[in-house]
């Protein structure tokens, strides 16, 4: 049930409750934009239209049963369908953490968040949504609200234990593209670095290839920031250096709309860059076509990585970190960067 705290009048935004599958969802919808969020799949946005173009900017599940069902601390994340745009905190690949006193422990496939329930709570035009990680000792707090074309996003992690707790948080929005889809990052990046590439089509992991064009394997020089055909049989997943300027987006030209998201890179120094063109899940049938835009406070995507190349979050005991993220919707080319 959709509860309410403080002002429940809304002059902009409307939120309501609505349903994806066997869940409950909220609906926030301001004329310009309308956003689904599903707070028992942590925070899940499953979806983000342009409500003059009724243009989808998040992948859909072909299969939603499987994609809107409730998860289990551990579940392998291609199992639910991936799609739509879920938080990993606190780290993006399977690992184990290896720093004291919780050596040992092993930290799940996109970590904890996208697989945890989230407690909602709604204060006039804004949701706040928090979960406690299960593998470490975190609080992780995400308040959204729509200004315009914009969706806001505010972030907050609290150590809520005796010691010290370093963390990845990343975003994780796999957007709907098409062939000749331009992946626009900052002038600044001329390399990117190779977290993961099928087949090592640009290398291996830790290696760097050039940006926007890049030599494969086969000496080939390609325009990696252009999508290609979903049956290209590739899949990438890379970084970019430690960034001064806090963008990066997604123009579709076929549809004439683009997707800018924006953050302090102060803040969130690195963006990570995944391409997918049928290249993944490498072990089954169903392929994905779909690139995601991920600022992130780390990298690579195994924390137990970042933590040996001291690129993570720090956390002292009881204390807190603050973060945000804009995310602009617009008609043809991004209005600025």
């Amino acid at each position: 049930m959709l509860q309410r705290s403080g002002s429940t009048v809304s002059h902009e935004t409307s939120i309501r409750q609505a349903r994806l599958g066997s869940l409950e969802a909220v609906l926030l919808d301001n004329r310009s934009l309308r956003l689904t969020v599903v707070p028992e799949l942590g925070g899940k946005i499953a979806s983000l239209i342009r409500n003059e173009s009724g243009h989808e900017y998040l992948l859909q599940p072909t299969d939603p049963l499987c994609a809107y069902r409730t998860r289990s601390h551990g579940d392998l994340f291609e199992n639910h369908e991936p799609c739509g745009f879920d938080e990993c905190v606190p780290t993006v690949a399977e690992c184990v953490y290896r720093e004291e006193p919780f050596a040992a422990r092993r930290l799940p496939d996109h970590g904890d968040i996208w697989g945890l329930p989230s407690a909602l709570e709604v204060v006039g035009e804004q949701i706040t949504l928090s979960s406690c990680v299960a593998s470490l000792p975190l609080r992780f707090t995400k308040r959204i609200k729509l200004l315009e074309n914009t969706v806001k996003l505010d972030y907050e992690a609290t150590n809520l234990g005796q010691s010290t707790v370093k963390f990845l948080w990343s975003a994780h929005p796999l957007l709907r593209v098409q062939p000749g889809a331009e992946i626009i990052l900052p002038p600044e990046v001329t390399e990117v670095e190779v977290g993961w590439s099928k087949d090592e089509r640009l290398g291996k992991s830790g290696d760097r290839c050039g940006w926007p064009r890049a030599s494969e394997s086969s000496g080939q020089i390609l325009a990696i920031n252009r999508v290609a055909s979903p049956t290209s049989n590739t899949a990438e997943k890379l970084f970019t250096p430690r960034l001064s300027a806090g963008f990066c987006g997604v123009l579709l030209p076929r549809q004439n709309e683009s997707i800018v998201f924006r953050f302090d890179p102060g803040l969130v120094p690195y963006a990570g860059i995944w391409i997918c063109q049928g290249g993944w899940p490498t072990g089954r049938a169903g392929k994905h076509f779909t690139v995601a835009l991920e600022p992130c406070n780390g990298r690579p995507d195994s924390l137990e990585k970042a933590i040996g190349r001291n690129e993570c979050a720090v956390l002292e005991p009881g204390g807190t970190m603050q973060w945000w993220m804009e995310i602009e919707v617009n008609r043809g080319e991004p209005k600025s960067q």
